[in-house]
């Protein structure tokens, strides 16, 4: 009986210590609840760090642009005024005609004198003549009198000479038939052509054929008759020749215009003239034949009437 006694109280003592090692080691391993509430927290805490906001030291989050302030449109540039030309000056008087400016002149000059039936020059004559070779085989100019050979006022006998040379030069004839006349040249002239013609105011259909002393260029002497020979007698259809085609096409070239054209009687006064060539120097003579203009009209651009 003892025996087992002592059996049983050893088993209870093993089981005693047994069970005071199972209650001592899950004591001590087992979390407490608010351990368990941290762990939980722990467990959650990335989820916490990916939504909450950058620290200060991270690169700033990029802010949608602004939206600028709305501009207003440039002001329209005022357009630069086109400047206004003067009706009463030379630039006007073309413009009003569909004609470019014409030349800047002094309109006052000797080559510019306007001689016609309505503006005599009296008794006037050159003070220096210069004395051309009719065919222009000689190039000299001479000064003193030679009644073979062609008169012009000496400030234009070199421009002549030179128009001259070259129509020859052309391969084309040439003869300077009449220049300088005096005045009573001129009157001892219109008495003749009158007498032949059966006229007195030296008109054939209201233009002039021959005019009175103080009305000729001829007198004026800036001007010379030019044909390809001579001629006793002087018709447009008489003298036409390609010497006369030449000197209408290249007259302006020497300062020369043919003074009085076809088409342009009523404004001249005078008939048509093929022949006849009027010095006005090369910059006012190209204004003159580019824009088909007889003399008249181009002085009437600067207020000459």
């Amino acid at each position: 009986m003892k025996g087992n006694f002592v059996v049983r109280l050893l088993m209870a003592l093993l089981v005693l210590a047994v069970f005071g090692a199972y209650s001592y080691f899950r004591a001590a391993y087992t979390p407490y609840s608010f351990e368990l509430e941290d762990a939980q927290r722990a467990a959650q805490a990335p989820l916490a760090i990916a939504a909450a906001p950058a620290p200060e030291s991270a690169a700033p989050a990029v802010q949608p642009a602004a939206v600028p302030e709305t501009q207003e449109a440039p002001a329209t540039p005022e357009p630069t005024p086109v400047p206004t030309v003067d009706p009463d000056s030379p630039a006007g008087r073309a413009a009003a005609l569909g004609l470019p400016a014409p030349p800047d002149i002094d309109v006052t000059s000797w080559e510019y004198t306007l001689v016609n039936g309505d503006h005599s020059i009296g008794q006037y004559a050159p003070e220096q003549l210069g004395y051309l070779n009719q065919t222009a085989e000689a190039d000299d100019i001479q000064t003193s009198y030679n009644p073979n050979r062609c008169p012009v006022d000496y400030r234009i006998a070199q421009a002549l000479l030179d128009f001259a040379l070259g129509c020859r030069e052309a391969g084309l004839p040439v003869y300077l038939s009449s220049g300088y006349r005096s005045y009573s040249d001129q009157a001892a002239n219109f008495r003749r052509i009158c007498d032949n013609n059966g006229i007195s105011d030296g008109k054939i259909g209201g233009y002039y054929v021959t005019m009175p002393a103080g009305c000729s260029e001829h007198q004026l002497a800036l001007c010379c008759d030019i044909t390809d020979k001579y001629y006793a007698t002087k018709r447009d259809d008489k003298v036409a020749s390609p010497t006369i085609d030449w000197l209408q096409e290249h007259c302006a070239e020497y300062g020369f215009i043919h003074r009085f054209p076809d088409g342009k009687q009523d404004i001249t006064g005078v008939m048509n003239e093929s022949w006849h060539f009027r010095y006005v120097g090369v910059e006012a003579a190209t204004y003159i034949m580019e824009n088909h203009l007889v003399l008249e009209e181009f002085l009437a651009l600067y207020g000459v009437e």
